[in-house]
């Protein structure tokens, strides 16, 4: 093959090379919700999408819904295997909910994890953290960190948010920590002047990818970033590539109401590199090259018009 076209495939191959991590509020996710054809097919849908998703608002006491999911998603396109990790139930009534993370296995891998001991009680449902591989020799290992608020007390436990990132910061040695979930962060549960009072706001180092007027909910009617990312740690951030929502609905072609059926909130995303921004202009190159380079392309490569 020609020098050129060599370069420039191999410049288009590195666009490939981001690792997704995904947060979903999936909305009282039972083993009777999954079990409905539509529904499955569009929730395996959106978790093939990435590296590792944390689920939120999991209700499932045997892990019954969650070991179907994961069933279906590893006959779904090949890009599995994909395996799950399960916290306990958590609440402080007799309605509970679980955190759960599914990942594709040949990526990444499980280092430890925790429920973070929460002894003032002022979580309704306390971080279950992960310490997770990534395929990155800038960053060999990333702790997430997921938290659903309760709408009731979403400054107080966003602010408790923090305590947890010097625990496990501490637990593991390590700051490149990414925070996420539904945090209810938005509309009437937290005011903009309180949202930029909060610590994980005015304390140096976090990184808030997930933007203030984002809108992370299905419904037309409402306009909300409930669900958001942060970010903390020097190499984290510097692999940091894109954060963005997935509206789901739009890209599935589904009305309003198939994707409630689904879930009122969009899952929230970043895609991290696995080296640090330093070499991407490479990426920018692919994007400049190929008019540049096409006179030096064999026939078999060359465009159509």
């Amino acid at each position: 093959m020609h020098c050129p076209a060599a370069l420039l495939l191999l410049l288009l191959a590195g666009g490939a090379e981001a690792f997704r991590i995904c947060a979903f509020n999936a909305q009282r996710l039972t083993l009777a919700k999954v079990a409905r054809e539509h529904v499955l097919d569009t929730l395996v849908r959106i978790l093939a999408r990435c590296d590792i998703t944390v689920l939120q608002e999991v209700i499932d006491s045997t892990d019954s819904a969650i070991s179907l999911l994961v069933r279906e998603l590893n006959r779904f396109d090949g890009s599995g295997p994909y395996r799950f990790l399960s916290s306990p139930l958590l609440g402080r009534s007799t309605y509970m909910e679980k955190y759960v993370y599914i990942y594709r296995s040949h990526k990444t891998q499980v280092l430890d994890s925790y429920v973070f001991q929460d002894k003032d009680d002022l979580f309704a449902r306390e971080p279950f953290v992960a310490q997770f591989t990534l395929p990155s020799k800038v960053l060999p290992r990333l702790v997430l960190v997921p938290l659903h608020t309760t709408p009731k007390a979403v400054e107080k436990e966003l602010n408790a948010l923090y305590d947890v990132f010097l625990n496990v910061s501490q637990h593991w040695q390590s700051k490149d920590v990414i925070l996420l979930g539904d945090f209810n962060a938005d509309c009437t549960s937290l005011t903009k002047k309180r949202l930029g009072e909060l610590l994980l706001r005015t304390q140096a180092g976090f990184h808030w990818v997930i933007a203030d007027g984002e809108d992370t909910t299905v419904r037309a009617n409402t306009h909300c970033a409930y669900d958001r990312i942060v970010l903390h740690g020097e190499r984290c951030q510097s692999l940091l590539h894109t954060a963005a929502t997935f509206n789901f609905p739009r890209s599935y072609q589904l009305t309003e109401e198939e994707a409630l059926n689904i879930s009122d909130h969009y899952p929230v995303e970043l895609e991290l590199n696995r080296a640090a921004h330093k070499i991407q202009p490479l990426s920018l190159a692919a994007l400049l090259l190929p008019s540049m380079l096409l006179p030096f392309l064999p026939p078999e490569l060359g465009l159509v018009a």
